[in-house]
């Protein structure tokens, strides 16, 4: 077990018991370290406190007194650096440089000056007014007699310390390449950066593996996170501008089993807020929803795997919704952007704040339109049916594949079928495909696979991807989205009314007209040209044609005769 300061002092005969009584009777109401008090009451020296402390660490002392460090050695480290740590490399052994500190915590920063210095690095103990004096001899006073200054303040432009330059070129990289998240990934060898456009992941840089405890610990401090912490998942923001723009990133630690993993999410509230017309819908999908989100009551649901654009629809209809004889409330998990006028809550889980205890608040408040982030589990869903009930427009989100699986969702969840029936007026889901680059993409002659799969006739041409700067060589540009919509009536809410099989729910709403499948959607945009059908097959279930079904047959009265 190690020993304390105060028992090394004593167990030297460097103190007394009365003067370490009286020094730990002072600690009690000033956030002081031990050994300073004691050197403040003339009780032992700075010297003697710093071998001890050397002894309790572990560490090898180091005598600065009077005493200026090799200038092959103190050249190696910035001025700002080695002034805002208070650090200073003293000596050279095997290949592994020594410096020195006056704090044993200051152990932490290790792996910093391993990644400045690009080598093995390790510590020894000095008294603090000696080190004090070693780097005003071999630096100079810190900024220049202005007192301590930072390593940002000492530094030229453009020379902070690397950590700093490689999440700030990071980040600048992220927005000029348009990527909606950063991943950072340890490996046993290196640290990977990936960035994900367009919905896609792509390798942007690898770095050594000692790279990635410095740059996760800047990350974490700036994200509000524990640095100590690396055994559970934590959540974070920061605030950083790139680009000229000020982003609002989402960060994510995850521990594995080669270190943590970061992802981090760029959020620019201004860019990603969209019009109605913006989202990409057609005329007719377009000419519904405006009719059904105008409706004075009932709940509405987007639906949709994760990142596939549904907080952003929702946002646009807040938007067009919002006026100044409206109130809108929302409640979601996170707030991702802020509209102005509209009154968002976050919720706080541990605390007891969650969807639900905030939407029963919400009523209270004699709202309009309330956006209920995400219905996660019954209760959230009936307290949301039951708002919309009590004439509040009440919109949300729920996770399935198509629109008409958001109706099976909520019965799942053991929402009463009537419920349902009485409260929903439609369903849109949506996902993101790529759009084709403008600048490239160039019309040729569609493949027979192309032409089966959208009824073309021989000789049809469709605009295809070939890739150029502008779109980094991929061949699209940004993504747009497509959708099918699911729109209530009456013998839609008959069958919900009679729950004999919640199956059927979808064959029926296909019979009578009332859901227009994702699938017409792509095909209108494919042959607009505006996407691709790689990605129509990335996004739909689509049965391809057998040699047989591709034969078109004789018109009638036209067959083929011997």
């Amino acid at each position: 077990m190690r020993k304390r300061l105060g028992e090394i002092l004593l167990a030297q005969g460097a103190i007394s018991e009365e003067q370490l009584r009286a020094a730990l009777a002072r600690q009690q109401n000033r956030s002081v370290p031990l050994g300073r008090l004691l050197v403040e009451a003339g009780a032992v020296d700075e010297e003697t406190v710093a071998r001890a402390l050397a002894r309790q660490a572990r560490l090898p002392f180091v005598d600065l007194a009077g005493r200026r460090p090799p200038e092959r050695l103190t050249g190696l480290l910035d001025p700002g650096v080695a002034w805002e740590h208070e650090v200073l490399p003293v000596a050279e052994k095997d290949d592994v440089l020594i410096v020195a500190v006056a704090d044993p915590a200051k152990a932490v920063i290790l792996d910093t000056l391993r990644f400045l210095l690009d080598r093995e690095v390790t510590l020894a103990l000095a008294a603090e007014t000696p080190l004090r004096q070693a780097l005003e001899r071999s630096y100079g006073p810190p900024g220049g007699g202005r007192g301590r200054a930072t390593a940002a303040e000492t530094a030229p432009a453009g020379d902070e310390a690397p950590v700093v330059r490689l999440v700030h070129r990071m980040f600048e990289e992220a927005v000029a390449a348009r990527a909606s998240d950063i991943h950072i990934e340890p490996f046993a060898d290196k640290v990977r950066i990936r960035y994900r456009v367009d919905g896609r992941l792509r390798v942007a840089d690898e770095h050594p593996r000692d790279l990635h405890a410095p740059l996760l610990s800047h990350l974490k401090v700036s994200a509000g996170l524990d640095i100590a912490e690396k055994r559970k998942p934590q959540d974070g923001r920061i605030e950083h501008e790139a680009g000229g723009r000020v982003l609002d990133v989402r960060t994510s630690t995850l521990p594995t089993n080669h270190g943590e993993t970061c992802v981090m999410r760029l959020l620019d509230r201004e860019a990603n807020l969209l019009s109605l017309e913006e989202l990409g819908m057609g005329e007719q999908a377009l000419a519904w929803f405006r009719r059904v989100i105008e409706r004075p009551n009932g709940i509405f649901l987007v639906t949709g795997p994760t990142g596939s654009g549904k907080t952003t629809t929702l946002y646009a209809a807040l938007q067009t919704l919002n006026r100044p004889d409206r109130k809108i409330l929302t409640v979601e998990d996170p707030v991702e952007y802020r509209l102005r006028g509209i009154n968002q809550v976050q919720v706080h889980p541990q605390i007891g704040l969650d969807f639900a205890r905030v939407l029963r608040a919400f009523l209270r408040q004699a709202p309009n339109i309330v956006l209920v982030g995400e219905i996660r589990d019954r209760e959230t869903a009936e307290v949301a049916i039951q708002a919309s009930l009590t004439g509040h427009l009440v919109f949300s989100t729920v996770h399935t594949n198509d629109a008409p699986s958001a109706v099976t969702r909520l019965l799942d969840m053991g929402v009463p079928p009537f419920l349902i029936a009485t409260s929903l007026q439609g369903v849109l889901a949506q996902r993101l495909v790529r759009r084709l680059c403008p600048d490239c993409a160039a019309e040729e002659e569609a493949t027979p696979l192309e032409r089966a799969l959208l009824g073309l006739p021989a000789g049809a041409r469709l605009r295809h991807p070939r890739g150029c700067r502008a779109c980094q060589r991929t061949g699209y540009r940004g993504r747009v989205g497509v959708f099918e919509w699911l729109e209530m009536n009456e013998e839609l809410r008959e069958q919900l009314f009679a729950a004999d099989d919640p199956n059927a729910f979808r064959s029926r709403a296909a019979a009578c007209g009332a859901w227009t499948a994702l699938a017409e959607d792509v095909r209108a945009k494919v042959l607009a040209g505006t996407t691709t059908v790689q990605e129509m097959l990335r996004v739909t279930r689509v049965e391809i044609p057998t040699e047989e079904e591709e034969r078109v047959p004789p018109a009638a009265g036209m067959e083929d005769k011997a």
